[in-house]
């Protein structure tokens, strides 16, 4: 797919490319504007549930993805580091429809030597949809077998 099938808001561009579980989701685009990240995704038939609203799973998610991709670019050496997650908590608060651009913004709460504790909101224009906070476990890129 392309960048442009989705229409995304000026501005945001897919990041990571490749055999990804982003890609299969998403595509997830990201948004980089003065030292902080936004994660994007056009709601699409496929991320629906049986009444026709985004699916919870897909919500966590792309939580999951939006909120590892903001605390990518607060990494000292990105292409050193890696984070895995190890907690996401979520509380759906509202829904999301086709064709609604749903949007992750979040902050990096504190991030220490080995963890990173983020606060997160999936937003559809100014509707939240869901709250989530979020742990991750800093690592050396090098653990992980490149493919």
């Amino acid at each position: 797919m392309q960048d442009n099938d989705d229409h995304p808001p000026p501005g945001f561009r897919v990041l990571f490319d490749g055999d990804r579980f982003d890609t299969v989701i998403g595509p997830i685009y990201f948004r980089d504007h003065e030292g902080t990240r936004v994660a994007g995704l056009r709601v699409a038939r496929k991320h629906l549930n049986g009444l026709k609203t985004i699916h919870g799973g897909m919500l966590t998610a792309f939580a999951d993805a939006g909120l590892t991709g903001i605390d990518h670019i607060n990494r000292d050496d990105p292409k050193a580091e890696a984070a895995v997650t190890v907690s996401l908590n979520c509380e759906f608060v509202s829904s999301a429809h086709e064709g609604d651009w749903l949007e992750c913004h979040g902050d990096v709460v504190k991030r220490g030597r080995s963890l990173v504790f983020i606060q997160g909101r999936l937003v559809v224009g100014e509707k939240v949809i869901m709250t989530c906070s979020c742990v991750l476990k800093r690592m050396p890129r090098s653990l992980f077998k490149e493919t």
